[in-house]
């Protein structure tokens, strides 16, 4: 007897939200300490935003975590068996960078010097780095869903972080009158960054379509129910004008339209970093277990 293959519900638009927002937060608060060893007043503005951006964008995910449980008295629950949950160690990493953030933010708003201690910074950076790279493993120990038990899942989810992360910075930053020769150096490293991502993309997909496991969801994902929102969301959308527009900024920074390219840049990659963690949720297909002639389908993930 043959079962056929159905893609998970259990994880739904919620659970890429909060793994949406984590990156952001997480990518943010990295750009953000990084520009802080840049030195110079420019330079700390840029720092200022992406550590402001860090701790909220965070906050809001969890709270998005929390709708999906159902219930905040239910919050609990994500603390529970850390050795053996991954959910349980991204919540720990998440909750301590987001008290080392908050605690960040506090030193740039009232500190006398306007800067916090550096190893504040380097340490709220290396959980920074380790939350967007949670995202990424959390669905990868979901065994029975071979599309996510990819090593190469958590590099797309870490560059897709970091690039969202820089466009968000980007994105407040073209609003506050952030300097044009910083903005600049942002988007060339978007550039960079945007580019890397497409090669994860294409790995990711690759190794997953080589995987009789993972093919399914590969084909879903390429030419099926899923296809439109990856072809138009993830790839035009996300990559493609971002990548363009972003281009265009860097070769004419002086132009009147280089604000309006970094924010309608900055929009469409952050749409398409949500509408990634989407499809890769939805392209999510049960590996079913073969017993003789039967086979059978977990579907409590």
């Amino acid at each position: 007897m043959l079962v056929k293959p159905k893609a998970q519900s259990r994880w739904t638009w919620i659970i890429a939200a909060y793994l949406f927002l984590a990156g952001v937060g997480g990518g943010a608060y990295l750009t953000g300490v990084s520009a802080a060893f840049f030195g110079g007043e420019e330079w700390g503005a840029v720092s200022k935003i992406g550590v402001f951006l860090g701790f909220p964008c965070v906050a809001v995910g969890c709270a998005f975590l929390l709708l999906d449980l159902g219930s905040p008295k239910n919050f609990w629950r994500a603390f529970m068996r850390p050795a053996t949950s991954w959910m349980a160690r991204g919540t720990i990493i998440i909750s301590i960078f987001m008290i080392l953030g908050a605690i960040h933010s506090v030193f740039l708003v009232f500190s006398k010097s306007g800067a916090a201690p550096p190893a504040l910074g380097i340490l709220g950076a290396v959980f920074a780095l380790a939350t967007v790279i949670y995202t990424g493993i959390l669905l990868g120990a979901s065994r029975p869903i071979a599309f996510w038990s990819t090593a190469v899942l958590p590099a797309l989810f870490l560059v897709s972080a970091l690039s969202t992360g820089v466009m968000a910075v980007a994105l407040v930053g073209s609003m506050v009158g952030v300097s044009k020769d910083v903005m600049t150096v942002l988007e060339k490293l978007d550039i960079v960054l945007i580019v890397s991502e497409i090669l994860a993309l294409g790995f990711f997909l690759q190794a997953t379509h080589r995987v009789t496991e993972s093919r399914a969801s590969a084909k879903l994902v390429l030419c099926g129910s899923v296809a439109p929102a990856f072809w138009l969301g993830v790839v035009l959308l996300g990559l493609l004008i971002p990548l363009v527009l972003t281009a265009l900024g860097v070769t004419n920074p002086d132009g009147v339209m280089a604000q309006f390219t970094v924010i309608i840049a900055s929009l469409c990659g952050l749409a398409g970093g949500l509408l990634l963690r989407q499809v890769i949720l939805s392209g999510g297909i049960h590996a079913p277990l073969k017993a003789g002639r039967f086979e059978y389908i977990l579907t409590n993930v």
